[in-house]
């Protein structure tokens, strides 16, 4: 049933492959102004030798998909690159992944003390060979105080002033406080990623349609509007509420999706963005 209806769904807007997956993508990334922006930061951060930084931003604003987009980016330009997600983590698989994204050959066998030497032997070979390497670690709140401890250590492996090695951590905006002071002390920049704007969220929809083999436009002007209104500007917001005013308007048989389709659309999920953090 759910094949038949995904089938009719996409024929009926003449569509090779649904749109409004919001999965972290670097290579098929809608390139925001708000992602852009946090990408040109962390290049700053890498070319200039910073230590340490934090990403945040509210919950769906696309803080996973930024470091993917980051990380392909950099690896393009020569760096080792270790993308982590933090959440449930331990030490030696914190160790672990950081030593296997950023080549430094660690064995299955190998215990604490000795990825600990392959990362530092590793970050020393690349330092020599004016090679950057950096880790960015995804939902850094999940951190508990024996992670933190290690990660404070990573960060500290190699001095301020002949550093090539950069970490960025990820977290939703209120959850800074949730690090040990000694991190927070370390950090050089804080990257804030905002929600769309109006020109973002029309522009990923149209992009993501295009995308998909759709040439003629689906939404209206005022349907547009509405996305982005009711959406409130979150990008993940605004792709499943796009996805499901494509779906009911496929049922509905419409030719084009107009302000007040969304509205039923956003009445019919019942759910609201997260508002911001106070």
């Amino acid at each position: 049933m759910h094949t038949q209806l995904d089938h009719s769904y996409l024929q009926h807007w003449g569509l090779a492959n649904s749109p409004f997956r919001m999965q972290a993508d670097p290579a098929r990334a809608y390139p925001s102004s708000s992602i852009g922006e946090a990408i040109a930061r962390v290049e700053y951060l890498v070319g200039e030798r910073r230590r340490l930084a934090v990403l945040v931003g509210e919950q769906g604003v696309g803080k996973s998909l930024a470091l993917a987009v980051a990380a392909r980016e950099l690896r393009r330009r020569g760096a080792d690159v270790a993308l982590v997600d933090a959440a449930g983590i331990t030490t030696r698989e914190l160790l672990w992944q950081t030593a296997v994204q950023l080549g430094a050959g660690p064995m299955e066998s190998d215990e604490t003390q000795k990825l600990w030497r392959r990362i530092a032997d590793h970050l020393a070979e690349n330092r020599w060979q004016g090679r950057a390497s950096i880790l960015l670690l995804d939902d850094c709140a999940a951190l508990g105080p024996d992670q933190q401890s290690h990660l404070l250590r990573l960060a500290r492996l190699e001095s301020q002033t002949d550093a090539r090695w950069t970490l960025l951590l990820a977290m939703e905006q209120g959850q800074l406080g949730r690090l040990c002071p000694q991190l927070l002390e370390l950090i050089d920049m804080k990257i804030e990623l905002e929600r769309w704007e109006a020109d973002d969220s029309e522009g990923y929809v149209q992009h993501a349609l295009l995308a998909a083999g759709r040439l003629a436009p689906v939404f209206t002007d005022g349907g547009l509007a509405a996305l982005h209104e009711l959406a409130e500007g979150s990008p993940r917001h605004v792709a499943r509420l796009a996805d499901f005013a494509l779906l009911a308007g496929a049922g509905a048989g419409a030719e084009q999706i107009d302000g007040a389709l969304v509205q039923a659309a956003f009445d019919e999920i019942a759910w609201r963005p997260e508002g911001p953090d106070v």
